[in-house]
């Protein structure tokens, strides 16, 4: 059983994690939702009349296992079976390697954190996108290592790979993980991590050609939008030096070429949240801007509004960061299902079930929520991914400097492009230590070689 997935410390982490989420789930039945919840579950009911826009194989997701049935539990038990199996994979791993104090760390402070726990158990794409993601990344590094994809290693990349790439927009980036795997294998190898992938990305390619998102609102034009209208916020000392105009009169002219002004579109201006100039019933409603408008307010950002408000675009980066990073907003509590399926065509009960822990758990997640600047900000994440770059470079590791850097790269890509302080956007962050610490400690020689099964 030593070399097999289902070892004795991968089945006791695998129950003992079963029991913990259980005891969540039957508190807050069906599971959490929020507004982003309600509408992938509208473009389900009315067969995608609604649009939700989010990633057609997250629609897929839903369609599958909610659809038939209108019980919204399913896909939310479906993404912490998942998880689990994930989890108790990577710990049990960890175990087997004499790893205890990561091995403590990840399944006390990860695995049972409190923000992982919520969005696992949510119907939100963000949990089992941070989870898939760490699963992808250490099961590619084991396997590179070993230069070999074992059976174990087939069954978690296979499972881990629609998620990490296809569920969230910014997972197309975790291609590359796969390129890892592709140039570190050769021959046989190679070709299995082919089979393996080249389903998913044909189920993948189909659903974006059935289920195409028809308004879809992209990267570039958010951002650009948002900063923006930024620049032109009220600043009492006036303009910038020289008398300069904030932003060009082309851009001003596309930003109210729907008839909205400037005042009333300023007004709607959020530090941390774009949601305000777009989704607000009585706001500008910027994005049914014509086309054109958009393409030029896109051409006039790069080509003269960021350069000339480069500190505001720097400062407004800065606070969305950690507005996210601290879990400042934007979550909503775990009973708002009681909200939420009431819009839809859902037939699952609420809480149906009152358990002595349930109010425990609704204090521990209160408590939790409280502190959230300690407890759910992701600081070990980026901390421990700041050490193993830096270790895995002085030590010319080219494998875990790969690996690490699509951290780094996901880094970038939310911080430049973030549009709201939404913490789930940090998540994969948060989970990031069952990837790194296990890495830190191979390349400081602490730990036995990743080859070795759990």
């Amino acid at each position: 059983m030593k070399n097999s997935i289902f070892s004795r410390s991968f089945i006791a982490i695998f129950l003992f994690l079963t029991l913990i989420y259980s005891l969540w789930m039957l508190a807050f039945w069906p599971g959490v939702f929020g507004q982003d919840s309600l509408a992938i579950l509208l473009e389900v009911d009315t067969k995608r009349e609604f649009q939700s826009g989010k990633p057609p194989f997250w629609f897929l997701h839903t369609y599958i296992f909610y659809g038939p049935t209108k019980l919204v539990e399913i896909p939310i038990i479906v993404q912490i079976t998942l998880c689990i199996f994930i989890f108790s994979r990577i710990l049990a791993w960890m175990y087997s390697n004499n790893l205890k104090k990561s091995f403590i760390f990840s399944i006390i402070f990860i695995a049972c954190g409190p923000s992982v726990i919520y969005y696992v158990s949510s119907l939100y794409s963000d949990g089992i996108y941070a989870v898939c993601l760490s699963g992808l990344m250490f099961e590619v590094w084991r396997c590179c290592k070993n230069k070999k994809i074992d059976l174990t290693s087939g069954i978690m990349l296979f499972a881990c790979i629609p998620y990490a790439i296809f569920s969230r927009p910014n997972g197309i980036l975790n291609i590359s993980i796969i390129v890892i795997l592709f140039v570190f294998l050769r021959g046989l190898e190679r070709k299995k991590a082919i089979a393996l992938f080249t389903p998913w990305l044909a189920i993948g390619v189909t659903a974006s050609v059935l289920f195409p998102i028809k308004h879809p609102i992209g990267t570039i034009f958010p951002m650009a939008l948002y900063e923006t209208v930024g620049f032109l916020e009220h600043r009492p000392m006036g303009n910038w030096e020289r008398n300069e105009p904030r932003v060009t009169e082309k851009t001003v002219q596309a930003l109210t070429s729907s008839g909205k002004t400037l005042e009333h579109i300023s007004q709607f201006y959020d530090h941390y949240y774009w949601d305000p100039l777009i989704f607000f019933p009585d706001g500008p409603a910027l994005l049914s801007l014509p086309e054109n408008s958009k393409k030029r307010i896109i051409k006039e950002f790069f080509k003269y509004n960021l350069w000339h408000n480069f500190p505001a675009f720097a400062a407004s980066r800065v606070n969305i960061f950690f507005h996210a990073t601290l879990a400042m907003g934007g979550i909503p509590g775990p009973t708002n299902a009681d909200n939420v399926l009431h819009q839809t065509q859902a037939i699952s009960s609420i809480r149906p079930i009152e358990f002595i822990t349930n109010q425990y758990l609704d204090k521990y997640f209160s408590f939790s929520e409280r502190h959230h600047g300690f407890i759910w900000a992701p600081w070990i994440g980026y901390l421990t991914i700041i050490i193993a770059l830096i270790i895995s470079f002085s030590k010319r590791a080219t494998l875990e400097a790969s690996i690490i850097s699509v951290y780094a790269i996901q880094f970038l890509a939310v911080f430049i492009f973030s549009i709201a302080g939404e913490y789930r956007y940090l998540l994969s962050f948060f989970t990031a230590p069952l990837v790194t610490l296990p890495i830190i400690s191979y390349l400081r020689g602490t730990s036995q070689n990743p080859t070795k099964a759990e």
